[in-house]
């Protein structure tokens, strides 16, 4: 059993969410196409065999097994082995096949240009050379096909060549589309991630400056254009530094965390919580007049003053306070970054008025 939940662990790679990994996407199209083509292997398999037709069925099933082969390969660890493998092994069947049962006629040769996309995916990118001979070995295969191959044979007919074909272009697109699938997946991870990197404190996963103060523009010009009002908050975390000092950077670490969950874990539907920078925070609150920001400001204050953090190596949790500075959008009110000076200077308020508190500015 511990063997087969192996097994089925690396087969899950071809889920596997994290697709900015390259060398898993990579290792995800050589075994999606070694799966796919197992499969499509195993189905002509059953056809030729059950119209009786041995050697065709045969040759089938090697295809199926050297597919398998590939795949076993591949989640074992030998990448190198099993990515160089399928095109060998793919131009071969299809070579063979044409020669011998299907013949130029029935295109089903065709199928050789899932190697194109199979060498853009399945290989690094500084790999080129890899890439080229791939594309090159097909081009080979395909030329002699078309130089040297019968054009039809005595084990298929008028139709039958027409079938083969049309699941010829059917594979082939299928397998494109799934390889396509892969990469346009990786790139949207990629920009997924690209993106959080821009706009997300790696700290405290809360929004980084550049972030809210971009959301911040946008409250206050909707705040402007739909005559509401709007609030922000700067925090700061009481003796921080001495924190640091005492219990080491790491335990501030620990502490802004804790402070930044229960910021977010308080944080209404529409408002926006961001890191200012070092212990300071920003909260913006749209359509929202000062009683109730305060209101609100002044349940979170009692939130964070409740706080228990318990640090590795200390016996005794670390409790701290946060003081606050409120402001709102006024009539005079031209740019977004009035309102940010009003509620610092606010916050001066709280902490010179003994900190672990909540000040407005209305000036």
């Amino acid at each position: 059993m511990s063997l087969l939940k192996k097994y089925f662990a690396r087969l899950a790679e071809l889920s596997a969410i994290n697709s900015i990994d390259v060398d898993l996407n990579r290792k995800q199209v050589v075994n999606i196409t070694y799966l796919f083509s197992m499969i499509v292997g195993l189905l002509s398999a059953i056809v030729f065999m059950v119209n009786d037709w041995v050697i065709e069925s045969t040759v089938h099933f090697l295809g199926a097994a050297v597919s398998l082969m590939g795949f076993v390969l591949s989640i074992k660890g030998y990448s190198r082995t099993s990515r160089l493998l399928f095109p060998v092994a793919c131009a071969t069947y299809i070579v063979f096949c044409t020669f011998l049962f299907y013949g130029s006629d029935s295109h089903f040769m065709w199928l050789l240009v899932v190697l194109a996309a199979y060498s853009v995916t399945g290989f690094r990118v500084e790999g080129g050379k890899a890439q080229l001979l791939v594309c090159f070995f097909a081009l080979v295969a395909f030329a002699f096909i078309k130089l040297f191959a019968p054009t039809t044979t005595q084990y298929v007919s008028m139709d039958a060549r027409l079938l083969i074909a049309l699941c010829t272009f059917t594979a082939s697109c299928t397998l494109i589309v799934l390889i396509a699938g892969v990469v346009v997946t990786k790139l949207r991870r990629l920009n997924e991630h690209l993106r959080n990197l821009a706009e997300v404190d790696d700290l405290t996963k809360l929004s980084n400056r550049r972030k809210v103060l971009a959301e911040a523009v946008n409250v206050f010009a909707d705040s402007i254009i739909n005559n509401q009002r709007c609030c922000f908050a700067i925090l700061d975390l009481d003796h921080f530094k001495n924190i640091n000092d005492r219990f080491g950077h790491e335990a501030g670490d620990t502490v802004l965390k804790s402070f930044a969950r229960v910021m977010a874990n308080n944080a209404r539907r529409g408002d926006w919580v961001g890191r200012y920078g070092g212990e300071e925070f920003v909260i913006v609150m749209p359509n929202t007049r000062i009683k109730d920001a305060v209101s609100v400001m002044e349940h979170l204050r009692i939130q964070i003053a409740d706080l228990a953090i318990q640090i590795e190596g200390h016996v005794a949790p670390i409790h701290v306070t946060t003081s606050i500075g409120v402001a709102e959008i006024t009539d005079d009110t031209a740019r977004y970054e009035q309102i940010l000076a009003r509620a610092d200077e606010a916050l001066y308020m709280a902490k010179n008025n003994g900190r672990n508190r909540v000040e407005i500015n209305v000036s």
